[in-house]
């Protein structure tokens, strides 16, 4: 067992939310969020706090009961693969300032950075193949993509270079940065 895990406790979430306070802890102070482990698509699906969820089929909302509606709760589907970083980028998805800081840095692109951008986000490829979405939208989860690639390490360096970020978008995410180790904006 984890030394740092209580019994009952499971090991894998009490370490990643350890780390994730450790290197975060701006952020992860502001959310405190619930993790589970559990089965589904992808990495995680996390429950912004208030969101109730899709219907299911009787009418009832899909929200874990695990998560209160007042707190953000992340259900991690692949344990050996997510790491707290990953966990800090599942904030990124429901934290106002990290949203408007992914707004003002896609709105900032040059056009050669948006043709960088397509080809280094799987997440614009993705959209794009979703049924109905739009470029723009597919376009705002790329640039939500390189923000992580950059303030959580989640994209290879040499991709992170290869976006050529100005200044002005280096400082926006620079700030970012500060803002989820300090709390403070």
């Amino acid at each position: 067992m984890n030394a740092l895990a209580p019994a009952g406790v499971n090991p894998y979430i009490a370490n990643l939310l350890t780390k994730a306070r450790t290197d975060y802890p701006g952020l992860m102070s502001q959310y405190n969020p619930i993790v589970t482990t559990g089965e589904g698509d992808g990495y995680a699906e996390t429950w912004p706090a208030g969101e109730t969820g899709a219907l299911d089929a009787k009418g009832k909302p899909t929200r874990p009961a695990a998560f209160p509606m007042d707190r953000v709760g992340v259900n991690v589907y692949r344990p050996n693969d997510f790491t707290h970083r990953d966990l800090v980028g599942e904030l990124l998805h429901v934290d106002p300032v990290a949203r408007e800081t992914s707004a003002r840095l896609m709105k900032s692109f040059t056009p050669a950075q948006i043709e960088r951008l397509k080809q280094a986000s799987g997440d614009y490829a993705m959209t794009m193949r979703e049924g109905g979405r739009s470029e723009e939208d597919a376009l705002r989860n790329a640039t939500d993509s390189a923000l992580r690639g950059v303030v959580i390490g989640q994209w290879p360096e040499e991709a992170n270079r290869s976006m050529g970020y100005t200044k002005d978008q280096q400082a926006m995410i620079d700030a970012l940065t500060a803002y989820m180790k300090s709390g403070k904006r």
